[in-house]
């Protein structure tokens, strides 16, 4: 029993339909009818999600024990309740021959062994699924059993909603305190009986108005009415709509609602409805044919009315039929299409297509790629036959072609608008104006107005990105759509590039041509979210520059000198990597029981010429948008790696040097040769480096996360996890990832004087990382409070100014001794850490 590979957990389940004994190793078991638990009990007394079992490790001896709960990790308990040696519980940690009875036919029994059976199963059967990571949130301090008080006679759970659901020895929440969605309990008589802190956040008035609140206005006649247990319904409170899903506990006599914010996604139906209208009267009314195909089976799934005029179908016969079907040259077609796909581009050129008669239609085709989130599609613009367009006059035929291309570009304009509001990016909308093309138009004919006009096109699609859409408007005017963009400085480079083009000379025979130009720009969603209204203001936009003969302005005067600021920050960035302007500052992390440095972490710095000691978040944005984060990153790891090894060659202690990888160089495909070249060029063994990677970094792509930082460990890298609070999403896959160090984010340590909802979070973090065995670092610590605390709720190592300012390598190399002595006090390192750090006189921000 002392070793603990030889001691085993095992559940022995008894239901009416089978009898079967299950090893316990994962994280997180879920106990329940419904056939997505892990466990699936076959008793229809049971709930669908009838208890959890949760696995809780002790740091200091490695060993585990597994605790129940009832009902499921989103707060939701059973019908029935859970028996623990036939007394009625919400929480136990389970011993050796705990009875567990989930109804009158459904037990288990739990054993600890150190001989496995030899018929226990290696798989723990087909029911059982991914776990749960949130899981580590709870542990045996959790409190899930509120305060009873008693409501005419009946048992009900209340809450003081004055205060959080902290216990004094832990200062742990229960799993409905954690949840970001209100939850509000009503008996029924109307009192309420229990509300969450998101609740009681998000309607502050709610005990004021009790029934009257529209929550629960007619709640309790609409359950009286009603046949079912469970209520759904919108709720409208001022400018918000709310999901409200009222469940009846008949044990209780509670009704529980849970409440979910969907103003955001009824604004969306709003919108996407009027964009969906006004694709339909668009696509309907214009002259031109259009077939929108599926980019992957090539079936066709919509078409316009002008497309059945051109080809004799009706529309419900093209939705059945495939594209190749339609076209008399399938073959040089379908390679065509294949080219498209492949190089994500456009094509214009002539089709010859089939009519429903039989006949060849001579015709012209553009065809786009059109890419959503749910699905690629191809758009194919397809004008009337060319016999038929040979009879119509020049100016006619360039007025329809160019009404389509406004068609087609405002329907792009509805999907990137769409997919912004959904992903939560940024748009641009720019209109191109040329001076003096009606002179050229009168001077030189139509014929040279045209090729002019068809290299400026081109020359404008040379400037753009990938994605990014060029149309003639009207005239001397053009418009340009980027779908995506991170900032405001991605435009104005655009911008550079096309004022660069448009002044260079245009050559049409023997005569050389020169414009000028003005570009007016309207950014989703500060200055519009629709089309309309964005149109109208980059046209607005576009007026100013006309007028002032600037080569381009924004909407919003303001974005000028941001984007003016920005493109002359990436050429100050270009020239401090030149002239090697970049420099390391160094802080260390501090372990309080040790009084040792477990860690120091590298800072970069910018030592400007005429600026003075820049700090990294005044450029670091801006050095990611640009990619030149990428030799600046690669220059701090090879750096820090090499004063590293400078220090153990001078005979300091060996200590683990961090540096933080940024989401662009974190999606560098070349990453771990890069580190390993770095580790084998500095001569530093790699199990002195740590890499610093945000929990938003992770989630991007979590596949290749997983790759790279499995591939890092074996390298020998230590990797730790930031800015974890960005996001718990990232629970579900963090025993996925191998890592060492968790931080807490200087944003939560800087409000645990004043924040019980942080305070919450800060120790939900740090029972979450002992649960995973990691290194537990909190950054950011000021005050002695600060350290307190933290170190009251169980996190010992620490780094911030109450430790001293990040010190250059020289200076920082004189603590180390010091504080890898353990006969100094913690506030004698912190007193010598201050003395050092104020013999610098740079103010530089907190790390």
């Amino acid at each position: 029993m002392d070793s603990l590979d030889r001691i085993h957990h095992v559940l022995v389940i008894e239901d009416p339909s089978f009898h079967r004994e299950i090893n316990l190793d994962a994280a997180t078991y879920s106990i329940g009818r419904h056939s997505s638990n892990d466990i699936v009990l076959s008793c229809q007394k049971t709930s669908r999600n009838h208890a959890t079992l949760l696995r809780r490790t002790d740091v200091k001896t490695n060993k585990f024990s597994y605790w129940v709960l009832d009902g499921d990790l989103q707060g939701n308990r059973s019908r029935n309740g859970i028996y623990i040696n036939t007394k009625k519980t919400l929480v136990h940690e389970l011993k050796d021959g705990d009875v567990i009875q989930f109804s009158g036919d459904a037990r288990a029994t739990y054993k600890i062994t150190s001989d496995l059976p030899v018929d226990l199963p290696a798989d723990n059967s087909n029911n059982y699924q991914t776990s749960l990571a949130n899981s580590a949130l709870v542990n045996k301090d959790t409190v899930v059993n509120p305060p009873v008080s008693s409501v005419n006679g009946n048992t009900n759970s209340s809450i003081n909603t004055n205060k959080p659901l902290l216990v004094d020895s832990s200062r742990q929440i229960s799993l409905t305190e954690l949840s970001p969605q209100p939850i509000i309990e009503i008996d029924l008589y109307g009192n309420i009986t229990y509300i969450n802190s998101a609740g009681i956040i998000h309607f502050k008035d709610i005990h004021h108005r009790k029934l009257s609140h529209p929550l629960l206005e007619n709640l309790i006649s609409i359950y009286h009415q009603g046949q079912n247990n469970i209520i759904n319904r919108e709720v409208i409170i001022g400018d918000k709509t709310f999901w409200q899903t009222a469940h009846y506990l008949p044990d209780n006599k509670v009704i529980r609602n849970y409440i979910v914010d969907i103003s955001q996604q009824k604004a969306l139906e709003v919108e996407l409805h009027y964009q969906t209208n006004l694709y339909n009267k668009i696509s309907q009314h214009v002259a031109e044919a259009i077939i929108i195909v599926e980019s992957a089976t090539k079936q066709i799934i919509e078409v316009n009315a002008a497309c059945s005029e051109l080809l004799g179908y009706s529309r419900e016969q093209m939705l059945q039929m495939n594209i190749y079907e339609l076209c008399s040259a399938s073959e040089q077609f379908s390679a065509i299409l294949q080219g498209i796909i492949a190089a994500k581009n456009s094509f214009w050129g002539e089709c010859l297509l089939r009519h429903q008669s039989g006949e060849i239609v001579k015709t012209k085709i553009k065809i786009d790629l059109v890419s959503s989130e749910a699905k690629e599609t191809i758009c194919l613009l397809i004008s009337n036959s060319i016999e038929e367009r040979q009879s119509t006059q020049g100016e006619q035929k360039e007025l329809v072609a160019t009404a389509s291309e406004k068609n087609i570009f405002k329907q792009q304009m509805v999907t990137a608008i769409s997919n912004a509001t959904r992903s939560e990016n940024l748009l641009a909308v720019m209109f191109c104006k040329l001076y003096f093309l009606p002179d050229i138009r009168a001077n030189l004919g139509t014929q040279k107005s045209q090729e002019l006009l068809s290299t400026l096109g081109k020359r404008l699609t040379s400037c753009i990105r990938a994605g990014d859409t060029v149309v003639h408007w009207k005239d001397d005017r053009y418009v340009l759509l980027m779908p995506q963009i991170n900032g405001i400085e991605e435009v104005a480079k655009i911008n550079s590039r096309i004022k660069q083009s448009v002044e260079q000379s245009f050559k049409l025979g023997a005569t050389n041509v020169t414009l000028n130009g003005s570009i007016g720009i309207a950014i989703y969603p500060q200055d519009g979210t629709n089309i309309d209204i964005l149109l109208a203001n980059a046209n607005t936009a576009l007026e100013r520059a006309y007028n002032s003969k600037k080569s381009y302005q924004f909407y919003n005067e303001s974005m000028n000198s941001q984007a003016s600021v920005a493109l002359e920050l990436e050429a100050l960035l270009q020239q401090a990597l030149e002239r090697e302007e970049f420099k390391l500052y160094y802080q260390p992390q501090i372990n309080l029981d040790t009084g040792k440095t477990e860690a120091i972490e590298a800072l970069l710095r910018w030592q400007h010429p005429e600026f003075g000691l820049v700090p990294p978040n005044n450029f670091i944005k801006s050095a990611e948008t640009t990619k030149l984060i990428i030799p600046i990153g690669e220059w701090a790891i090879r750096q820090a790696c090499s004063q590293n090894k400078a220090w153990q060659k001078e005979g300091l202690p060996p200590s683990r040097i961090t540096v933080s990888l940024s989401l662009v160089q974190f999606k560098q495909t070349n990453l771990v040769a890069k580190i390993a070249e770095i580790l084998a060029e500095t001569a530093l063994e790699p199990q002195f480096l740590e890499l610093e990677i945000s929990a938003v970094s992770l989630l991007e792509n979590i596949e290749l996360s997983k790759t790279l930082l499995q591939q890092l460990k074996e390298l020998g890298v230590y990797i730790a996890i930031d800015d974890f609070t960005a996001g718990f999403s990232v629970l579900e896959y963090l025993k996925h990832f191998p890592l060492n160090t968790l931080k807490i984010d200087r944003s939560v340590v800087g409000q645990l004087t004043n924040s019980p909802e942080d305070l919450a979070i800060a120790t939900a973090l740090i029972e979450l990382g002992k649960g995973f065995d990691l290194r537990i670092v909190a950054e950011g610590v000021e005050t002695q409070k600060q350290v307190d605390l933290l170190s009251n709720l169980g996190c010992k190592q620490m780094q911030g100014f109450w430790f001293g300012r990040p010190l250059e390598a020289s200076e920082a190399s004189k603590l180390l001794p010091l504080n890898n002595s353990n006969t100094e006090t913690i506030e004698q390192m912190a007193e010598a850490l201050a003395k050092e750090s104020s013999n610098s006189d740079e103010d530089i921000d907190n790390e």
